[in-house]
């Protein structure tokens, strides 16, 4: 419990097994994404981290968002096989506390 906190408040996800995630964020909103989205941009606003295209790609623009644990800043970035964590679920952080784990069809 303890490394998973640490992980978590340090933003160093990586270093956290699958099981360990989800544990940790059991009580994070938990979005579900079609496999055939895969733009940021779309990401956000089918998954309702961001209410408006304008603010998905604000927010991206303006370093808010972090896909499992790193910051991504490209608004033309597209989600690949390699950021889902086994093969199940994405880690998206908004702005430095709100928290969300994508969950695929």
């Amino acid at each position: 419990a303890i490394s998973i906190s640490q992980a978590l408040f340090s933003g160093d996800l990586k270093s956290l097994s699958a099981k360990e995630l989800k544990d940790g964020f059991k009580d994070v909103p938990q979005v579900t994404l079609s496999n055939d989205t895969t733009n940021i941009v779309e990401v956000l606003i089918e998954t309702g981290i961001s209410p408006s295209k304008r603010q998905a790609r604000e927010d991206v623009n303006n370093g808010a968002i972090y896909i499992n644990g790193e910051r991504q800043q490209d608004v033309n970035y597209a989600l690949a096989p390699e950021d889902k964590i086994d093969g199940e679920f994405t880690i998206i952080r908004r702005g430095k506390k709100k928290y969300f784990m994508v969950n695929y069809q």
